[in-house]
């Protein structure tokens, strides 16, 4: 039995690769691969990246959550869009501070031109027949792998990574970093603190160390900073999917320096963010219902 295409939730978890790395990995393949054969490159990273970040949102909070693959798949262009805005609003509703960090991601949803939104119902369809929604509902699943992050590098290619010198640490040597740091009992309330974050994949091992251990990631504080505003804001969104809690700051700036000029203006524009969503309840406006925010 098929809906619009698609297996139930529940056969697409089935039929998921056992390993969540290797799942991810399977994803962000067939995200690449579409990406450079209809959008003919790498220019819009933004688009790619916060297009797959906003339905990684949509996926619910737990894997016997309700199907949304049956409501995305009929999609065009112009209403993915729609359910795109509608996925960052609820993000805005629930942690504006973070939505906000998030911006470089989602802010050409504002007002987009025909040729940025053109295919993105297509890239939708090809991700949830991935079985992104499934990834992401299941937390174990879905911090094994930094997705936001392994597109990121996709996109960018050799050559601009070699002239940035920016080189993101793999998950596997992450894990085991993860492992050995996290060795003894963390207190509740904690601060775990990552001056270069990149896309967060230090911080998805981190997480997934502690709760292996029986511990909630998100009783504990966090800190992610990252130079690149794009990187900086997949840590946002990555903090959200990975269930962080919300005692997360994202900050993106030079840690090299005095690390308390960071502070000011990360606190000011978290400050900002809350303020204007209690005017502002939505982040853009939308024809589609935005899901709740379940946790």
């Amino acid at each position: 039995m098929t809906l619009y295409g698609i297996p139930p939730a529940g056969l697409r978890r089935f039929m998921a690769p056992e390993s969540g790395r290797e799942h991810g990995h399977a994803i962000v393949d067939a995200a690449h691969t579409w990406w450079l054969e209809n959008r003919g490159g790498t220019g819009d990273l933004a688009i790619a990246v916060g297009a797959l970040a906003g339905l990684a949102l949509c996926s619910p909070s737990r894997a016997d959550g309700p199907d949304y693959g049956p409501l995305l798949i009929p999609l065009d262009d112009e209403e993915l869009t729609d359910a795109l805005r509608a996925s960052w609003n609820s993000m805005w509703a629930y942690n504006p501070a973070l939505a906000a960090a998030a911006g470089p991601l989602h802010h050409w949803l504002a007002d987009p031109g025909e040729s940025e939104i053109r295919g993105l119902g297509d890239y939708a369809r090809i991700l949830v027949r991935a079985g992104l929604l499934e990834y992401c509902s299941d937390v174990t699943r879905c911090e094994s792998e930094d997705l936001l992050g392994l597109l990121v590098q996709r996109m960018r290619g050799y050559r601009q990574k070699q002239a940035t010198g920016e080189f993101f640490t793999p998950s596997m040597a992450s894990d085991h970093v993860g492992g050995i740091t996290l060795t003894g009992r963390l207190e509740p309330g904690a601060l775990l603190l990552e001056p270069c974050a990149g896309t967060g994949t230090m911080v998805r091992a981190a997480a997934a160390t502690l709760r292996f251990q029986g511990l909630d990631p998100g009783h504990y504080r966090w800190w992610l900073n990252d130079l690149d505003p794009l990187n900086s804001a997949c840590c946002a969104a990555n903090a959200q999917l990975w269930q962080l809690g919300r005692g997360v700051t994202v900050s993106c700036g030079n840690s090299l320096l005095d690390p308390r000029d960071l502070e000011e203006p990360t606190r000011q524009r978290a400050e900002r963010a809350i303020v204007e969503q209690q005017h502002r309840p939505l982040l853009y406006p939308t024809r589609t219902r935005s899901p709740r925010w379940p946790f």
